[in-house]
């Protein structure tokens, strides 16, 4: 177990002036219409993220609609949130703090559920090394771990899958949209930092280093700024799975912050990528490719990319 704490954290309040800021922001009115007709109402951390990485993902993802089945981990991680949602749900609404027993009997109650539910979609694709059967394992260790090393670190929960939405602008047609795993109150006394905590399951955690620059935590940390209700940090709260470099399942509590700076570095960071979108869009229309990830990065392979196949900048037409 380990714990990274940040720096700092930046004062408290600047909602009205941080407001301010995003108003003088270069931002487009709307985004590009998608393969339904309906224009994008929102742009995500995850959709940022897909679009820094790949434009030409981004397009089939978001315009085209061409889906796929989830990953294995992006299943069994989905299931560990659910559980830890659950748990922390029913403090919230008054019952005691449930067991572990409690919580492995609900993993087993949604694992089963999701997974019929996505065979009656698309389904999963599992991996070579995560079948259903050593995900539904990894998911049960990872929740006792992440119960009895990470939960008493986290703090008192007061919001649990809140949704959180803010535009960069007034007008404009499109918002930010986040979805925060958990909002806590860590520490006692006159000073407690009010948190945001994200839930990770992973092959390769994020180090402190990566957690200072990550656009999730940034775009969430800048939303709560906007409201004029900021957090003094974003925990990372990691569960790294075995692995050929890793022979026991890990866990940490990875602490970031942002400087007023940084939150208005990040708010124009997604104003310049929906700038670009949107240019994309009036030069290439939805139909032609927009730009390739780099093939030496690990985004542009068969593994990480469900486009490569069809993709002329992947596999090749």
């Amino acid at each position: 177990m380990s714990t990274l704490t940040a720096a700092t954290p930046p004062p408290p309040g600047g909602g009205p002036a941080a407001a301010a800021l995003a108003a003088r922001i270069p931002v487009p009115l709307r985004l590009p219409l998608r393969y339904d007709g309906e224009p994008l109402r929102h742009l995500s951390p995850s959709s940022y993220n897909r679009f820094m990485l790949c434009p030409e993902d981004w397009r089939r993802h978001y315009l085209l609609g061409q889906r796929f089945a989830a990953t294995g981990a992006m299943f069994l991680g989905g299931r560990v949130d659910d559980t830890l949602s659950l748990y922390y749900r029913h403090m919230l609404n008054g019952g005691e703090p449930m067991s572990l027993d409690r919580l492995r009997d609900a993993y087993r109650d949604r694992w089963t559920a999701e997974l019929a539910a996505e065979s009656n979609q698309r389904g999963i694709d599992w991996e070579a090394d995560l079948d259903e059967q050593c995900g539904f394992k990894l998911g049960l260790a990872a929740l006792e771990l992440t119960f009895t090393e990470l939960v008493p670190q986290l703090g008192r929960p007061v919001a649990v899958q809140r949704r959180l939405e803010y535009a960069l602008a007034p007008g404009i047609e499109w918002t930010v949209l986040c979805f925060l795993d958990l909002e806590t109150i860590r520490g006692s006394g006159e000073h407690p930092l009010p948190a945001v905590v994200d839930y990770k399951v992973k092959s390769t955690p994020l180090t402190r280093a990566k957690a200072d620059n990550d656009p999730q935590a940034g775009l969430y940390l800048a939303g709560r700024w906007l409201q004029g209700d900021p957090a003094s940090e974003f925990c990372f709260a990691q569960i790294a799975k075995p692995g050929p470099r890793r022979k026991q399942m890990s866990a940490s509590l990875v602490a970031t912050t942002r400087t007023h700076g940084q939150l208005r570095g990040v708010l124009a960071r997604i104003a310049q990528a929906a700038s670009q979108i949107v240019a994309c869009y009036e030069r290439f229309g939805p139909d032609r490719p927009w730009g390739f990830a780099d093939p030496a990065g690990w985004k542009c392979s068969q593994r990480y990319c469900s486009h490569h196949a069809r993709c002329p900048g992947g596999a090749g037409v």
